[in-house]
């Protein structure tokens, strides 16, 4: 053999290279078209014969055929004497025999298999089908067929799409058109790589580019207490499921980046007692894997993982495969590649339970949502489980107890933003072990926040600048004596409504204090959004996390969610206001919506509310008595003509003198007068001021 011959196949592991040559002399002697490749001038027929150490016979310029046939046969002749086979104890064999062996394989489909996995590596082979030209889809089987030896039918019988070679996703074709046939066959991406590799003490190693064992959960059951009513019907479900070996089982989790889902199905894996694999979304050599090329994947673990006792499959980021037709689509976008067909048998006789997880649902063709079992959405955690997940991640740093507890109200803590932090945390202690934690850590979690659209602060956090005295605000309702209504009812709706400053957001932290309940408070920026619906979603979510949480729900500046409808300009205007009544109207727990502006609000809205409370400006003992407490607080001495003077001043609030106090801190005031006049100067910016001056003119 020629040393340009033993480079032709020196591609091929030796033990392989005689089972190769005699696929090429099979082809070059039975193919139809044998004759006119030989003749062809698309191809160098010495090259086509040199593996075969038949170069020889090309002696002249013109090419004898007769003689070249009478030879190819002997050699035929002689290859099938031997009757090369795959050769045993060798790595590439033992893991072709394996994966035969998991999924099922006949011998006609190993044999197809081993033809389109090794015959390609033989450049004469490449060569020779090159020269064949275009085909049609029944010839490609004629030329596999006259290649492994194995009648035409029955290689078509085994490349129908519902054979285990194709409804894999380890073998596509495209038959439906003329080409080459390189351009017709497509093998799964890195399959010839992993099955050169020994993978003894790994059943499943030679499929790592299609799917892995999963990590272990880092949150408990304890973790989701929010979420216990569905694990309520998800345990038995899945668990009677697994016992009798159901098809067609499929849970969709959705909700926004960080909310636990994928930690979510690793616990409840666990929880049963299952091995849980997730599809690959990068290939070995760490470049991302997309679209159809995932879902053979994940057929592919269908195949292999069903034969296994308790196991169940994680299809994270499916948002590239359940894609929703838009008009911007090409036509057809989810019929390429079949894999519009695929998710529907996939949804319907899959044999391993699967959890397919979404963080944008909408993406998601409402064709497939009706063939799930169970749809979950995880959003963001109550504050219950934001506390927990945070003593979790931060109980070994020495962070502010203080900024924790607040940062447990920030609904947008999520899980994977607490654990990513807390290892920046870590890692930059240990290059600085005097690095100070209270400060870094609320720089590090504060500045993704921000990046995410969000404030680095608890929209809950406030600093409490004076002592907060129901007894003491002018209102047209004994504030006192609702409490132990509330407390024994657990539900109502009131709307607090009045000028600015007097108390109205204050009282919702202070009874829902008094009431032993958490607090969820909401303002427009929270809610309102530029896309459309996202808003009326917004509201649902909120809605849900008050329920989940049993808390006491303060809607801020209520009036840009309630206002009158017939003023409304635009439709989504009055959808957003629907969407509010609806929630308000279903809602069992305590609502509170303040406003400044009580006169836009819907005239349907305010009939919602079982009590409607006006807060208005302080009367002249409230305002004394406010005076006093501050006054006391600053250390200063009061004297009866600066208690007449404030008595005197019209429009005060509980919320000037909270100012006052906040203001002190960096300009401090020397007498209880000069705290007078600060106060006159805020009084008179009001519109309701009507301009008095009293006592000094400034």
């Amino acid at each position: 053999m020629s040393g340009r011959t033993e480079n032709q196949i020196e591609m091929l592991p030796r033990a392989f290279r005689p089972l190769a040559l005699l696929w090429l002399a099979r082809m070059l002697v039975n193919l139809g078209k044998g004759r006119r490749t030989l003749s062809s001038d698309r191809v160098d027929i010495e090259e086509l014969l040199e593996p075969l150490s038949l170069k020889g016979i090309c002696k002249s310029e013109k090419k004898d055929l007769p003689e070249i046939r009478r030879s190819l046969k002997a050699c035929l002749e002689n290859l099938e004497r031997v009757k090369p086979t795959l050769p045993r104890r060798n790595i590439l064999s033992g893991n072709l025999q394996r994966l035969g062996d998991l999924m099922g394989l006949n011998a006609i489909e190993r044999d197809i298999l081993t033809f389109l996995l090794l015959g390609r590596q033989l450049p004469a082979l490449e060569r020779l089908l090159e020269a064949i030209g275009d085909i049609s889809g029944a010839y490609f089987h004629c030329i596999i067929a006259a290649a492994i030896n194995h009648p035409v039918s029955s290689v078509q019988r085994a490349l129908i799409p519902s054979s285990r070679l194709l409804s894999s996703g380890l073998v596509r074709l495209d038959l439906s058109s003329k080409f080459d046939f390189s351009y017709k066959v497509d093998l799964m991406t890195g399959l010839h790589e992993q099955l050169c590799v020994s993978h003894k003490n790994d059943p499943y190693g030679m499929f790592a580019g299609c799917f892995v064992p999963a990590p272990k959960p880092r949150l408990s059951m304890n973790d989701f207490p929010h979420l216990k009513d569905d694990l309520d019907i998800l345990r038995p479900f899945l668990r009677e499921a697994l016992r009798l070996h159901r098809k067609g089982i499929n849970i969709l989790l959705h909700g926004r980046p960080g909310g636990g889902k994928t930690q979510f199905v690793r616990m409840l894996a666990a929880d049963l007692g299952c091995e849980l694999f997730e599809v690959s979304t990068e290939t070995l050599d760490q470049e991302a894997i997309h679209g159809d090329q995932r879902f053979r994947s994940y057929n592919v673990s269908q195949i292999i993982l069903h034969q296994a006792k308790s196991t169940m499959v994680l299809f994270d980021e499916v948002e590239d495969v359940f894609h929703q037709v838009s008009d911007n689509d090409h036509p057809g976008y989810n019929n390429r590649s079949g894999i519009k067909g695929w998710v529907n048998r996939s949804l319907e006789e899959n044999p391993v339970p699967t959890f397919w997880v979404t963080n944008q649902l909408w993406v998601v063709d409402p064709a497939f949502l009706r063939r799930f079992d169970y749809i979950l959405e995880l959003d963001m955690p109550p504050r219950t489980v934001r506390t927990r997940i945070l003593n979790d991640y931060l109980g070994d740093l020495a962070v502010d107890p203080a900024w924790a507890t607040a940062m447990a109200d920030h609904q947008a803590v999520l899980p994977a933003l607490v654990e990513r932090s807390a290892t920046v945390m870590r890692l930059a202690r240990e290059g600085d072990p005097g690095l100070n934690v209270s400060k870094a850590m609320p720089r590090i979690l504060g500045n993704t926040l921000e990046a995410i659209g969000t404030s680095r602060e608890a929209p809950n956090s406030k600093v409490s600048t004076t002592p907060y005295r129901p007894e003491i605000l002018n209102t047209d309702c004994d504030l006192i004596a609702l409490i132990p209504g509330l407390r024994k009812q657990g539900s109502g709706r009131i709307c607090l409504y009045g000028p600015p400053g007097t108390g109205k957001t204050a009282f919702g932290y202070y009874l829902a204090k008094e009431l032993d309940k958490p607090i969820l408070v909401r303002k427009a920026s929270d809610i309102l959004s530029k896309w459309l619906g996202e808003s009326e979603t917004n509201i649902a979510r909120m809605f849900a996390e008050a329920r989940r949480e049993k808390s006491v729900l303060l809607i801020d500046e209520a009036d840009s969610f309630l206002q009158e409808r017939k003023d409304a300009h635009r439709s989504w205007e009055v959808t957003l206001v629907n969407e509010m009544l609806t929630q308000i109207e279903n809602y069992t727990g305590i609502f509170i919506a303040s406003t400044n502006l009580m006169d836009s609000m819907d005239s349907a809205s305010i009939r919602r509310f079982d009590l409607k409370v006006r807060f208005d400006f302080l009367n002249p003992d409230q305002a004394m008595l406010i005076f006093e407490d501050l006054v006391k607080s600053l250390g200063l001495s009061v004297d009866s003509e600066s208690l007449d003077i404030i008595r005197a001043l019209p429009n005060l609030t509980p919320g000037d003198f909270a100012a006052m106090a906040l203001q002190t801190r960096f300009l401090p005031v020397a007498s209880s007068i000069e705290l007078i006049k600060r106060l006159q100067s805020e009084c008179q910016l009001k519109p309701e001021s009507k301009r008095r001056f009293i006592g000094f003119s400034g």
